[in-house]
């Protein structure tokens, strides 16, 4: 026999990835997320977090656990747990610095209970023997979503969002109308116009739709 032949099987089998270990969440978020306390939000812009980046967050920052505690809690390893929770910080980061939309979503997780979102009064709740998720305990609503049922919905979502506008196109200042080339991955409201020291918008974005809008009124009155 063909010592190749031998060493074939473990060859392929040595390459075979390791099974993802799911990560367990005792609860999920109350909501959906957060949006910055502004006028002019570009929804395209928006960050994903996944449920389990929410669950390393809630274990080591606001339940104060160590991080080999919390990755116990999450039935993962101290170093996948380390990763999940440097991701998370890093977008929660990235939300606030850059005044995006943060929501939260997909992921590949698994609850102990199932759990429902009223989406008459925002509650959410567990099931129970006499309630199986059919009506809301608080405003006895039948509009109910079952939050395990759509866990991986969202999953499409890459995790650094692209602007939907592309790739071209210009960042513009809405005092001067100065325009830079727009540069994949940079957000124009980073950048700052040299001349007037007021942040850049997407040429053509809602943003600066509505800027537009409120300067044509100004000239008008």
């Amino acid at each position: 026999m063909n010592i190749c032949s031998l060493l074939l099987p473990l060859n392929s089998k040595e390459k075979m990835p390791r099974p993802k270990r799911q990560r367990r969440l005792q609860k999920p978020p109350i909501g959906y997320g957060f949006r910055p306390l502004r006028k002019n939000l570009d929804e395209d812009q928006r960050i994903q977090l996944l449920f389990e980046e929410y669950e390393s967050l809630r274990l080591a920052d606001y339940e104060n656990l160590s991080q080999e505690d919390a990755a116990q809690e999450m039935n993962v390893s101290r170093p996948t747990f380390t990763r999940i929770y440097e991701r998370a910080r890093t977008k929660m980061a990235k939300a606030l610095v850059e005044n995006r939309v943060l929501y939260v979503a997909g992921g590949d997780v698994a609850f102990d209970h199932e759990w429902y979102r009223c989406l008459t009064c925002d509650t959410t709740f567990r099931e129970t023997q006499t309630n199986k998720g059919k009506t809301c305990p608080v405003c006895r609503s039948e509009e109910i979503e079952h939050i395990n049922g759509t866990l991986h919905e969202n999953d499409y979502i890459p995790d650094v969002q692209r602007n939907a506008m592309g790739e071209l196109g210009y960042c513009i200042c809405p005092a001067c109308g100065d325009k830079k080339e727009h540069q994949a991955g940079i957000p124009c409201k980073t950048l700052v116009c040299n001349n007037c020291q007021v942040h850049f918008v997407r040429e053509n974005s809602a943003h600066h739709f509505n800027i537009n809008r409120i300067k044509n009124k100004q000239k008008r009155q």
